[in-house]
């Protein structure tokens, strides 16, 4: 076995399987010397986080395999826009076509990469470096995960680098609104021209707006096909997979899969903690770990979690921020008072379903099953808008549950607080049987 192998093999020993899978999968020997061993991961999130965790195994693994006592360093891959050489380059720089307000601080130097999102990340480059050849590029994952970001960072970056091109970003709403506009006023040429000739990357956000709008599908498709044809890049973003769109049209759905399909997921926890750590940091703010932990318990996204310390640094600035200030800053943002959950018992699924067929005269198997009467609709959005509300928890555990997406998790949760606040004393009166009915069957489950 090569030496290079054999580090990794006894530093594989010491680590997790788990653990190795999620953050190791990009490690590699880049070289070793007599007195230098360089190893290699993807990108600077992965490096930070093994570096900060696992500087003792490091050492023990170069100590058992070369027998002496060896330094390490570890470097990553990530792209860097100002590390690339820029050959040829004209003494004055020719400034790009703006046709869509990108946010300059939407980068891929500023977007936080961990095991959740590095295929996304990863995609996104090869797409800014070589715009055409994944064709279409497709997004997909829930609300606030870094699917916009990756879309200024690969405007940020074409633009930079090829100010010759010509890239536009818009929502799914302005494509079908602009086009319906186009065709009131008999300009729908105009509208084509404007974009299948005159753009060179295309980004469309939110697409899943667009399902049982057959008119702007039909044009969407053919976008696709005169930009893939073309070898033009057009890049696409949903909150799910193309075969989940269920009203989108087939001929569009087999379009979307056959280029580039990638999840941006949601982050677990202890990551959440790593990039709740890192905005900290760049806002200069200090956090003690109890205070992060509690923002990201709160969060059910990484937009919610900048949100909260975007807060606490204009707070900050303005005078010191103590504990209570934070929980007050988290609740407020989030809608989640985790101090308020902290020691109470857990509310199994099973007890919280029984407690909600009591009260709405359903069994169980129907609020969990895909029925669509009125009254399980009701049940579950009341339940929803409970677990959420009282028992703390994120819209990502409530979707579980309930077996629905984060978008309508969301409306439901809206829809009944809306219901509270005008008064509605039906809804009202339900909610209030609910706590009662959970705080019996909590003790009884726990007997």
């Amino acid at each position: 076995m090569e030496l290079k192998d054999k580090l990794i093999e006894t530093l594989k020993s010491k680590i997790a399987r788990k653990t190795w899978d999620m953050w190791f999968s990009t490690f590699k020997v880049e070289s070793v010397t007599d007195d230098l061993v360089v190893f290699c991961v993807g990108n600077l999130f992965i490096k930070e986080w093994i570096s900060q965790r696992y500087a003792k195994q490091f050492l023990e693994t170069i100590r058992e395999v070369s027998g002496k006592d060896i330094s390490y360093q570890i470097k990553d891959e990530a792209v860097s826009i100002e590390s690339e050489p820029k050959q040829n380059l004209p003494l004055v720089r020719k400034r790009p076509v703006l046709l869509s307000d990108f946010n300059k601080e939407y980068t891929f130097e500023s977007f936080v990469v961990g095991p959740f999102n590095e295929e996304g990340y990863d995609g996104a480059i090869e797409v800014a470096k070589n715009p055409g050849k994944m064709n279409p590029f497709f997004l997909y994952g829930g609300v606030g995960l870094g699917k916009t970001h990756l879309l200024n960072a690969i405007a940020n970056y074409v633009l930079e680098n090829s100010p010759d091109f010509h890239v536009m970003y818009m929502t799914a709403e302005k494509f079908m609104n602009d086009l319906i506009v186009a065709i009131k006023n008999g300009t729908t040429i105009e509208f084509r021209k404007s974009i299948r000739e005159k753009l060179d990357i295309f980004m469309i956000d939110d697409i899943q707006i667009l399902e049982g709008k057959d008119g702007i599908q039909s044009e969407l498709f053919h976008t696709l096909n005169h930009f893939i044809d073309n070898q033009r890049q057009i890049v696409l973003c949903s909150d799910r997979t193309p075969t989940q769109l269920s009203k989108f049209q087939p001929r569009l759905v087999s379009r979307l899969q056959m280029g580039l399909m990638v999840k941006v997921d949601n982050p677990d926890l202890q990551t959440k903690f790593e990039i709740a750590k890192t905005f900290a940091t760049r806002n200069a703010i200090p956090l003690d770990d109890e205070s992060i932990r509690e923002i990201v318990e709160a969060s059910d996204n990484i937009r919610t979690i900048k949100g909260i310390i975007n807060k606490i640094a204009f707070r900050h600035a303005k005078g010191a921020v103590d504990k209570s200030n934070i929980s007050q800053i988290v609740k407020e943002i989030s809608g989640v008072d985790i101090k308020r959950f902290q020691g109470k018992k857990v509310i199994e699924k099973e007890i919280f379903f029984n407690a909600l067929a009591m009260i709405f005269d359903v069994s169980p198997a129907e609020i969990d099953a895909k029925l669509r009467t009125a009254k399980l609709s009701n049940a579950r959005q009341i339940g929803m808008f409970f677990a959420r509300k009282y028992l703390g928890k994120t819209f990502a555990e409530i979707g579980e549950w309930f077996g629905r997406d984060h978008s309508s998790v969301v409306y439901a949760c809206k829809k009944v607080e809306e219901s509270v606040r005008i008064g509605n004393g039906i809804i009202k009166k339900e909610i209030i049987q609910l706590q009662e009915i959970l705080k019996i069957r909590n003790e009884e489950s726990a007997i």
